[in-house]
């Protein structure tokens, strides 16, 4: 659900136009920084995941996620991937899915993967993606747009600067999924703030503000 795009926006929306696939934009992006070494905050990398992971599995990502985690977590409304005229899945942020829905992906993580008490991702790729790896992920050193984040980044989870084991999901305009195993709290958010990306202030963004709200 980090579905920032920052960088590349008049390209990205040739797939929604129909003029490329959203394969054809992400190979067209030339390599920024030697991996490992900054942070920088950018859509196109959960595409390119995407890319990865359907060539690992040989189909596409809205089966694979459909059958091994909506339908064992018991989703209970339809939800859909917006696509590009190909069928290529929007991974950097084209999942719809309601807010209960949502809430039951964070509830998978609190409980370290497991629905039911069965087990549907492993424990230790949940604890892994939640937690700060590397100097550069730790908060304020993750660069957003053209200015620091406050929150550290883990495996497509952002993690504030607390000591209590939280991270959130955070998408575009304000909408979030955030958990606190620590108060066994799960909260979602999808209504919209509309001056979000106006311009790089917090007064605007208010992703601060919004985490600090869950949080309390």
């Amino acid at each position: 659900m980090c579905c920032h795009l920052f960088g590349n926006t008049c390209r990205a929306t040739a797939e929604l136009a129909g003029k490329q696939t959203f394969d054809e934009f992400i190979c067209g992006i030339p390599p920024e920084s030697v991996s490992g070494s900054i942070c920088r905050y950018n859509s196109a990398d959960t595409q390119a995941l995407g890319m990865l992971f359907r060539g690992a599995t040989g189909e596409p990502l809205s089966d694979y996620m459909s059958r091994n985690l909506l339908e064992p977590s018991g989703m209970e409304d339809p939800s859909f991937w917006i696509t590009d005229q190909s069928g290529i899945e929007m991974v950097l942020g084209g999942l719809n899915v309601t807010a209960r829905d949502f809430a039951k992906i964070g509830e998978m993580y609190r409980n370290l993967g497991k629905v039911d008490g069965k087990q549907l991702v492993p424990e230790s790729w949940v604890s892994t993606s939640t937690h700060i790896e590397s100097p550069h992920l730790a908060p304020g050193q993750v660069t957003v747009g053209g200015h620091k984040f406050a929150f550290g980044y883990g495996y497509q989870w952002w993690i504030p600067s607390t000591d209590n084991g939280e991270f959130s999901a955070i998408s575009i305009y304000n909408q979030f999924v955030h958990v606190d195993p620590s108060t066994r709290t799960t909260i979602v958010k999808l209504s919209a703030n509309p001056s979000y990306g106006v311009s790089e202030n917090e007064s605007d963004n208010k992703d601060e503000e919004n985490l600090e709200m869950a949080s309390h």
